[in-house]
């Protein structure tokens, strides 16, 4: 006998002696007693059905849908670089896009670039980045780039983006 049809007897016997005790103490009121008698037993049986099937449910094999699921909860996110070239592409179709998302990125670098080999900051020493920049780039990265006029207008073409990256690759 599993635990949960010992606990189901258990609980049962209790209610049929409460049921009993409810008969014999009240006058009148004994269809109230059996309904609430049969409520409350097909509440334990209830109980015991739902707890046994969870046993028994819980030996089997997982399905390939529990399976697939685990496996996409699981997914590593994506890296940085795939989202980088979904941004590249998106920029080519949005000025805005490109200001917002791709630039910042390009500024970073420039930045980095600069502070190692020269030591000039982008931001505070500009006359300076701006000597040892490239011109392509510069327009990019320059630190009093204002944002587009037109946000739907169509971005930098793939070979201004290309030139910008071999510049400050050169930088």
């Amino acid at each position: 006998m599993s635990y949960a049809v010992r606990r189901a007897v258990i609980v049962g016997s209790l209610v049929t002696l409460g049921a009993l005790v409810g008969l014999f103490a009240s006058t009148g009121m004994r269809a109230r007693v059996l309904d609430a008698y049969l409520v409350a037993l097909g509440g334990v049986l209830m109980l015991m059905l739902i707890r046994t099937l969870r046993t028994l449910l819980a030996e089997r094999s997982p399905s390939g849908f529990d399976g697939a699921l685990a496996t996409m909860r699981s997914a590593a996110p994506p890296t940085r670089g795939l989202t980088l070239e979904r941004d590249v592409e998106l920029s080519r179709l949005n000025e805005f896009h490109f200001h917002m998302r791709v630039r910042p990125v390009r500024r970073e670098i420039a930045a980095l670039r600069l502070r190692r080999r020269y030591g000039v900051e982008l931001d505070r020493e500009p006359g300076r980045a701006r000597e040892l920049v490239p011109s392509a780039a510069w327009e990019v990265v320059r630190p009093d780039r204002p944002p587009p006029g037109d946000r739907l207008a169509s971005g930098p073409s793939l070979a201004s983006l290309g030139q910008v990256v071999s510049e400050l690759e050169r930088l």
